[in-house]
């Protein structure tokens, strides 16, 4: 393999691997801060893509597009949390997950309902000619991924350090009960890391949507997600992104030397030999019991 076509791999796998990164993500912070495990990620996706695509129609600038997938996965996380999750938190936490199961069949029936299954598509905001970076043909639109992705794990990363929202979300995150007895409103936090959640997963449709269409399946990309988010460790933000772009580049490097058939295999082959070593993933923190 020549050195040029290994960058221009990483590349590729770099991008697919940031939209990866940002469906961790979206699982992983409802999961720290309510202990919820959301499968219907999936299909806030799959809405944020289809958001993209009426926006796009309709005329309106890419920046105007992109604030209007966000205010939408804001108040669809606000309506997830508050109608769905809220009334059953304190149920079984099986029950709980399959909720969000069924949340994320009422999202995807309701775009198939109103747009059909025909895959559409959506333009990148910086077209699709290939910039020259030396030896590497560039996708500006992969680039963009990478740089969003970037910016958006900074900004969480931020967000948790520096900000009084995000040190009471750590807080909740650690111990509830304990947050709550300091003066922390827990249903507050549980609200925003879902909105959060949300507005992030719609952005990973919309910033998808160029690569490989907008169509009712692109759900299936939480399982990339889930496996990424276990590779980092679940718990850890900057575990999903680092989980996230192994799985993209094990897929992107796999397909060429082994082939198609084991392009979708060989990430939960590494993810295997990881837990093998290190069961609490990349970043996650082993359990420990007093006894």
């Amino acid at each position: 393999m020549t050195t040029a076509l290994a960058l221009q791999l990483t590349l590729a796998g770099l991008s697919v691997g940031s939209v990866y990164a940002l469906v961790a993500l979206a699982i992983v912070l409802p999961f720290k801060a309510s202990g919820v495990l959301n499968f219907g990620q999936g299909e806030v996706v799959t809405l944020g893509a289809y958001v993209a695509l009426v926006l796009t129609q309709s005329g309106l600038p890419y920046a105007a597009v992109i604030l209007g997938v966000l205010g939408v996965g804001l108040l669809g996380g606000w309506a997830i949390e508050y109608f769905f999750i809220r009334p059953i938190i304190r149920a079984p936490e099986f029950t709980i997950v399959i909720a969000t199961f069924a949340i994320g069949l009422l999202i995807k029936a309701a775009i198939s309902l109103k747009f059909g299954d025909s895959p559409n598509s959506v333009d990148g905001p910086f077209g699709m000619e290939p910039l020259l970076l030396g030896p590497v043909r560039a996708n500006p639109t992969s680039l963009w991924i990478i740089g969003c992705t970037a910016a958006v794990t900074l900004g969480i990363v931020a967000f948790f350090k520096w900000s009084r929202l995000g040190k009471a979300m750590r807080a909740v995150s650690i111990d509830a009960q304990a947050a709550q007895l300091m003066g922390i409103r827990s249903e507050s936090v549980y609200r925003l890391a879902w909105m959060m959640s949300t507005a992030i997963g719609a952005m990973a449709g919309l910033l998808v949507a160029p690569l490989v269409g907008v169509n009712p399946e692109l759900g299936g990309l939480i399982l990339r997600g889930l496996l990424a988010a276990v590779l980092g460790g679940f718990t850890s933000v900057g575990g999903a992104l680092l989980g996230g772009l192994c799985v993209g580049l094990v897929e992107t490097f796999s397909g060429v030397w082994l082939g198609s058939t084991f392009k979708n295999l060989m990430p939960f082959v590494v993810l295997m030999v990881v837990l093998v070593f290190r069961p609490q993933g990349f970043f996650g923190v082993g359990e420990v019991k007093r006894v």
